[in-house]
Parts: structure tokens; C-alpha cells; sequence
């Protein structure tokens, strides 16, 4: 007797008539081809490729919205700093022997919240730790930002004594002077705070040297003398023969003998 075989029973159709499972086709049908997922794999390369820069220009700005804060809140506790201090303004680290007499330390008394000593988009790996020595310190940097140096206490532009331009009241246009700027990221910046615009003598590219100035995507921030901030490109406030906002007796002009 011949037995036949359960229509339950799996069997295999192939190549060359041999007998297959009857859904087979219905497996084919729903598979990926090669050329299918080669299409799916360029179009998420090109959805990342536009994705990606987005994202990151949006973390950028991010980063420069953080430090324009941190710059304006300098600016808030600079007014209420200067009510104290007959409008004088903080010294720089060369102008202090104690580093509780630091600007940035100073101001922070005036603030709620502590200031950061690091913008977000400088990648500069240690900073001070203020509760040590800066003795043994050499390698780290005060903070992110800069004062300038032409309106120290004292300053050999404007005389051996007392500087003048130290008091925000004799400042020709502070609105145009600029007291704080970004530091760049070199080791010449380690255990300093200040620049010195006066030794740039016009020229753009060697002035560009001690600024951060295309930390934010070809600007930078700044902290002017009446406590306002503005994020600008270098050339907008040092372009010979043009602006400059670095001169207090002069800006937004400048000087006779920079």
C-alpha cells in the first residue's frame, strides 16, 4: 500500500521541480533586495548629512547664547560694584597681590549665582581652582575672558601714577569701550587675565592673536565699560582706519598716537 503524505507535512520546492513550501513566494515578496537597502542607506547618509551640521550650529549657538549671558551678568554686578567703589573699575591680575582681589572673584560678590570662569565653547582643559595656591597652578588659565589692560589702575600710557581711564566716569563713550573680551586658548594665557591693545599698533592680524576671536563661528563676545554685552566680529571694533573700541580716551574712534 502506497502511503500518502499529510497535507500538514512541510515539503521543499526549489530549482529544478523539487517541491517547496506553498508561502514561500509570500516570504520572497516581503525580503529586501540588495539594491533596496542601498537605497535606504543613502537616503539616512543623506538625511544625517543635513541633520548633522544643523545640530551642530545649533549647539553652537547654544554655547555663544551661554556666554553672552555669563558676559551680562558680569555686566549686572559691575554696576553695583562700581556704586561701591567711587566707579572705579576692578583690577587686573598684574594690579592684585591677593587672588580674592581678582575682577572675576570680585564680581562674583555682587552676583546671586556664581560667574563661570569658562565660556562653553573654550577647549582649553584646566583652569584655576581657587581654593589653592596659584602657585602651583602655572599650567592653568584664570578663565575664559580678558580685561583691558588701558583701563588698569594704572597704565604707563596715560603716566607713571594713576590711570584716569580706571574711572568709568572719564571714559569719553564707555557704551563704545570695551573692558572685556575672550581670551584664545594659548599657553601665553595661563595665569593671565589681560591685554594690551596698545602694543597691537593697528594691525588686525597680530591683534587677532590675543583674542578668542572667532570662538563663536567668526565672533566674539564682549563686555563694554557701561555693563552692556555685545557678541561682534573682531573687525567691528578694530579696523584701522576704521572703528576701534579698545581706546578709552578715543572710541569709537581712534586716538591721536595709538
Amino acid at each position: 500500500m502506497r502511503r500518502e503524505s499529510s497535507p500538514d507535512r512541510l515539503t521543499y520546492k526549489g530549482i529544478g521541480g523539487v517541491r517547496g513550501h506553498p508561502r514561500s513566494g509570500s516570504f520572497a515578496r516581503l525580503a529586501f533586495t540588495l539594491i533596496e537597502l542601498l537605497v535606504v542607506v543613502a537616503i539616512i547618509a543623506m538625511l544625517m548629512g543635513i541633520l548633522l551640521p544643523s545640530l551642530s550650529r545649533a549647539r553652537e549657538q547654544a554655547r555663544k547664547i551661554a556666554c553672552l549671558s555669563n558676559l551680562r551678568q558680569m555686566g549686572v554686578a559691575l554696576q553695583a560694584y562700581l556704586i561701591d567703589s567711587e566707579y572705579r573699575l576692578p583690577p587686573s591680575s598684574c594690579r592684585c597681590k591677593d587672588p580674592n582681589d581678582h575682577w572675576l572673584r570680585v564680581l562674583t560678590g555682587y552676583t546671586r549665582e556664581p560667574l563661570l570662569v569658562r565660556c562653553p565653547s573654550d577647549r582649553s582643559k584646566e583652569f584655576v581652582d581657587w581654593a589653592r595656591p596659584l602657585s602651583e597652578q602655572r599650567q592653568a588659565r584664570y578663565s575664559s575672558f580678558a580685561v583691558n589692560a588701558l583701563l588698569d589702575p594704572v597704565h604707563f600710557r596715560y603716566g607713571p601714577n594713576s590711570n584716569r581711564y580706571n574711572n568709568v566716569n572719564n571714559i569719553r563713550r564707555p557704551m563704545y569701550t570695551i573692558w572685556i573680551s575672550e581670551a584664545p586658548e594659548t599657553d601665553s594665557f595661563n595665569l593671565a587675565d589681560h591685554i594690551h591693545p596698545d602694543l597691537w599698533e593697528g594691525s588686525i592680524e597680530y591683534a587677532r592673536q590675543s583674542i578668542a576671536w572667532n570662538r563663536h563661528r567668526g565672533t566674539s563676545n564682549y563686555l563694554f565699560a557701561d555693563g552692556h554685552a555685545e557678541g561682534l566680529p573682531f573687525e567691528r571694533t578694530y579696523a584701522w582706519p576704521g572703528d576701534c573700541y579698545w581706546y578709552p580716551e578715543a572710541a569709537p574712534k581712534w586716538p591721536e598716537n595709538p
